[in-house]
């Protein structure tokens, strides 16, 4: 598979699990920058904005945003379900099932990074394809400025851009390349 002008192949050591289990990634896509829909509830500061709670905006990830971000990405857990939030002392840290790892890097319009997976239940999710796909959490500003990218209409721009968490779903917004390739 090409991606971004990298070579991904299944070769043994882009996915690997080491002596206790664990499962090594190399190389994951875990976000790119895209046009997305999300419902005015789920945009940051929606009620401050004057947003419909319930009509969809379509939103940009914009490269420079996301490139500017990358470096909040390290080390931040991999989580089995989506959760608004994940403080370090709440109670939901049951939900952590792996890390991504400190090479985080962007190459337009992806952002990767090696993640590792401590959770069987998790592995299992993605070794069957039922769960593989990646959907990142962000802190961000939203900025309402609509605008066309790449050909694509969008109702504004994720802006400063830092994250939270990344989730394993069954379908994530951003697309079935932004995966766990297993």
């Amino acid at each position: 598979m090409l991606r971004a002008g990298l070579a991904f192949d299944r070769a043994p050591d882009s996915l690997r699990k080491d002596a206790d289990g664990r499962l090594h990634c190399k190389d994951v896509c875990i976000s790119k920058a895209a046009v997305n829909p999300y419902y005015g509830r789920e945009i940051a500061n929606y009620r401050q904005l004057g947003l419909d709670p319930a009509r969809v905006y379509s939103l940009l990830r914009c490269p420079d945003e996301l490139l500017k971000g990358a470096a909040s990405f390290r080390s931040v857990p991999l989580l089995k379900e989506h959760r608004l939030s994940l403080a370090a002392d709440g109670r939901d840290n049951v939900l952590i099932v792996g890390t991504i790892g400190s090479n985080v890097r962007f190459i337009d319009p992806y952002l990767f990074a090696d993640v590792v997976v401590w959770s069987g239940d998790a592995i299992r999710q993605i070794e069957s394809g039922q769960k593989k796909q990646l959907s990142a959490g962000y802190h961000y500003t939203a900025d309402m400025t609509p605008g066309t990218w790449s050909g694509q209409k969008f109702d504004g721009v994720m802006r400063g851009i830092s994250a939270k968490h990344v989730s394993l779903v069954d379908r994530g917004r951003a697309g079935a390349d932004v995966s766990i390739a297993a």
